[in-house]
């Protein structure tokens, strides 16, 4: 088995609402009953994470992301731009930490200081669309602007509240987006009030996704088209409410199990990777390869 040694924090100073100076001395005062070396970084700005990870992802054993899902996303492009493997950790400091949560990590600081003890691991399938790894969620249409629209000083003071804010204010907009979507041989041209791609159990601070398998090659297509706006709505609070398995031979709500996905985006919309507003017409996402990540 390989010697695990030394230890990165990469931490958004935003992490724990501002206060996560106040809780690093105890994290590497803890890491450092086990590692030899445990070294923190705090991100310069939003974005900073990801070229952090890159640069020092050869210099150590584990790369902590010390923050939120953004964090998570950002640390792990890093190191897969990288071309090294060292393990990552998450110490889940965001709004919805919805990558931790799959992996069984607790918000409680301590507890989550006792998973990078342990050093239990577990592989994990990434997408990729030719620029950018997705760690958990690829998503447009209804309530997805939640996500970015909320705010960062909001989320920053209200936490998960925020997107509930943000979700409230379009919760009766049902969308109908054109989009002509390709997997295996199949080709729907379509006009969806929901669209998502996803590897783990969790999107948004849901659990959707129970006992998904995280590196078996694919990731969970859902889609829902626009029918009726009631009956549309109705199938959304379904979904989220009591998840995937809830649907069987449903026409209007398609969940499949996927390893490519063409997606032609008609009226560009925005869509929400991982948590974060992107735009694009045409895009091909694929499930690259898998990565080791610490869980409980």
């Amino acid at each position: 088995m390989k010697e695990y040694s030394t230890v990165l924090i990469l931490y958004n100073p935003n992490a724990m609402r501002g206060r996560i100076d106040e809780f690093l001395p105890i994290i590497k005062k803890r890491l450092l009953t086990r590692f030899s070396k445990v070294d923190l970084i705090a991100s310069p700005n939003e974005i900073g994470v990801e070229d952090l990870a890159y640069k020092n992802a050869e210099q150590y054993d584990i790369i902590v992301a010390c923050g939120g899902d953004g964090t998570v996303h950002q640390t792990i492009n890093g190191v897969m731009k990288s071309g090294y493997r060292p393990l990552i950790g998450i110490l889940p400091y965001g709004t919805c930490n919805d990558v931790a949560s799959t992996l069984g990590i607790p918000n409680d600081l301590n507890k989550a200081i006792d998973c990078i003890l342990r050093l239990n691991t577990t592989k994990y399938d990434l997408m990729y669309d030719g620029t950018d790894y997705i760690t958990y969620a690829l998503a447009t249409g209804y309530i997805t602007d939640a996500s970015y629209s909320a705010g960062k000083k909001i989320k920053k003071k209200l936490g998960r509240f925020a997107y509930v804010l943000a979700g409230i204010k379009s919760f009766f907009k049902i969308p109908a987006l054109p989009m002509t979507i390709e997997y295996d041989n199949e080709r729907i041209h379509s006009k969806f009030a929901y669209f998502m791609l996803m590897n783990g159990y969790r999107v948004g601070g849901f659990k959707i996704n129970k006992n998904e398998l995280l590196d078996n090659g694919t990731v969970k297509l859902v889609m829902i088209k626009k029918t009726n706006g009631l009956a549309t709505l109705f199938r959304f609070i379904k979904l989220f409410l009591k998840g995937i398995k809830a649907f069987k031979d449903n026409k209007f709500v398609i969940i499949k199990d996927v390893d490519k996905v063409k997606i032609e985006n008609h009226s560009n919309t925005p869509f929400t990777l991982d948590g974060e507003k992107i735009s694009f017409l045409k895009k091909t996402i694929r499930v690259n390869s898998s990565i080791e990540l610490i869980k409980k």
